[in-house]
């Protein structure tokens, strides 16, 4: 299946191959050129990652249900127990310590969804719909 690959400050492309999205992901930077990316199927789903490194944030989006979600952990892997702020290059976001993904967790959530395919275990979705409705 084909997707469309968009990265800040880059030109969005179409993608058969998961490495070259796998590339992107991991070239991610909160603070950098390329802060944020995300990958649409061809119905509008779609995944979303601001962050990079060990500060990641992902949502996404299922057409189909129009239903917006964001991705979490049964326990937090960072200390924090506060609500923390991500700066990135489209803004920022807020998010509790549970939603704090390193990017080998982006990495898998991005390939199980380009492959269509259950998400890890340990990855749980936070129904997000209310706040995004028109």
């Amino acid at each position: 299946m084909t997707m469309l690959l968009e990265v800040e400050n880059k030109k969005p492309e179409q993608v058969q191959d998961f490495p070259k999205i796998e590339e992107a992901l991991r070239g991610l930077k909160s603070y950098g050129p390329q802060s944020y990316a995300s990958l649409t199927k061809p119905d509008g789903s779609y995944l979303q990652v601001a962050g990079g490194g060990v500060t990641c944030i992902v949502e996404m989006r299922d057409k189909p249900s129009d239903r917006h979600w964001r991705a979490h952990l049964d326990a937090a892997k960072v200390p924090f127990k506060e609500q923390q702020t991500l700066m990135f290059g489209g803004g920022h976001m807020a998010m509790e310590p549970d939603e704090i993904l390193f990017i080998e967790d982006v990495v898998t959530i991005f390939k199980a969804f380009f492959e269509s395919k259950s998400f890890p275990r340990d990855i749980k979705w936070r129904d997000m719909s209310r706040i995004f409705r028109d």
